[in-house]
């Protein structure tokens, strides 16, 4: 008679083709997960790139921008430039009624 079972050797060959294909399904959801976790960190990476550029250029940009300090100086210029209109207009508005007053 034969020494060896064959039926016990099916078997262990069926159960070891389950636990493989359970192992490879275990391996590729796992690496499933990790591509999709590398692919949103490389989003991630693409979207920090990009709004430290945007941040660069508003900082470069807001570098040429007037200070409180050249706002305040524009200010007195623009009340003293108003003084002298002021000033300007109360002539002619004397000369003004001068010449009406004249003739």
């Amino acid at each position: 008679m034969d020494k060896y079972d064959y039926n016990a050797l099916k078997f262990y060959l069926d159960m070891a083709q389950w636990v493989a294909t359970l192992l490879l399904g275990v391996f590729m959801w796992v690496d499933k997960r990790r591509r999709d976790n590398t692919s949103g960190i490389d989003k991630l990476n693409s979207n920090h790139v990009s709004l430290e550029r945007r941040v660069v250029t508003v900082e470069e940009h807001l570098r040429h921008a007037p200070t409180h300090e050249d706002i305040a100086a524009l200010r007195e210029q623009n009340a003293a430039l108003q003084s002298k209109l002021d000033r300007v207009t109360n002539t002619l508005d004397r000369i003004h009624d001068y010449l009406m007053n004249k003739g």
